[in-house]
């Protein structure tokens, strides 16, 4: 027996999923978000940066803009379900609807719904490598309050994050500053801001232990090598991946019935957050059309 039932489960409450569960609210359907953490935002919480991307928010930091989506959701009374994550999950064919079961509480959890949105964003990709103090992985607050001044720093990457945490640094005055970039994939602008010397391209190699790459010492290592996807639904649900990330059709469809994949965690032509929250929308869409197709279909009948 079930204890509620919606039209859509959402998995991950950032920009995407928030998104996503709006229009489905103004579109006249019952969506829940099902929210790990305690709060709304998803990376976006980790970030110090202005979004100067976003129309409209670049005088927000990543944590301001997170605030402001938690309080229109809020606002919205749009059901949130926060610190759990979908156990176990089933679908019923004779009504049509899948059954998850939620962990995050004394007693198992059980909702109904007719579609499940996964949104579950990225992680920072390790490249085998174990974060530390003195190894840094990903973007983030941990970037910005670690200490650089008179340090020999080695930025590892040849992506944007690579190079704009690069101009980041080199504003705390450390000793020494290198990217090592097996290939560069950022955009020219910030290529050309790097200092002559400090921008290593081919192969290279990592001595974490000694805290070496290519044979030189540095004091901290920074790994910039781009995100995967988090797919909370893996070992539940079998879908199909690529390069890490869950494969989508255009309208953000996975090779799962009734299952869609948005934002990040479907890897987008270009992954942000007005990309993410723009796939949320045309996931939403979609499932109120194939909603109101069934709804239409069942009037006719009584006509």
């Amino acid at each position: 027996m079930t204890n509620s039932s919606f039209d859509a489960l959402i998995i991950g409450g950032g920009p995407a999923g928030c998104s996503c569960a709006l229009w489905l609210k103004h579109l006249g359907l019952k969506p829940l978000i099902i929210e790990k953490s305690d709060r709304l935002g998803g990376l976006q919480n980790e970030s110090p940066y202005p979004n100067i991307w976003i129309l409209g928010q670049s005088y927000r930091n990543g944590r301001a803009f997170a605030a402001s989506v938690e309080k229109q959701i809020k606002v919205e009374k749009i059901a949130t379900q926060f610190r759990a994550q979908v156990e176990s999950l089933s679908f019923s064919q004779a009504n049509q609807k899948f059954v998850a079961n939620l962990s995050g509480f004394k007693k198992s959890k059980t909702l109904e719904a007719s579609f499940i949105v996964l949104a579950t964003g990225v992680k920072p990709r390790t490249g085998g490598l174990t974060p530390s103090p003195e190894v840094l992985i990903g973007p983030g607050d941990h970037i910005e309050t670690a200490s650089y001044r008179g340090k020999r720093v080695a930025i590892l990457g040849g992506g944007d994050n690579a190079f704009e945490n690069y101009q980041f640094i080199k504003k705390k005055k450390p000793k020494s500053i290198k990217i090592f970039a097996r290939n560069v994939r950022a955009q020219f602008s910030f290529v050309k801001k790097v200092k002559s010397g400090d921008l290593r391209v081919g192969q290279y190699d990592v001595d974490i232990d000694g805290k070496k790459v290519n044979g030189e010492v540095f004091d901290s290592i920074v790994v910039m090598y781009g995100w995967q996807g988090v797919n909370a639904l893996e070992g539940i649900v079998s879908l199909n991946m690529r390069n890490g990330f869950v494969e989508t059709d255009y309208l953000r469809r996975t090779s799962h019935e009734n299952i869609y994949a948005i934002g990040e965690v479907s890897q987008s032509a270009h992954p942000c957050c007005v990309t993410a929250m723009a796939d949320g929308i045309i996931a939403a869409k979609d499932i109120q059309t194939r909603i109101d197709q069934v709804r239409v279909a069942q009037q006719l009948k009584l006509k």
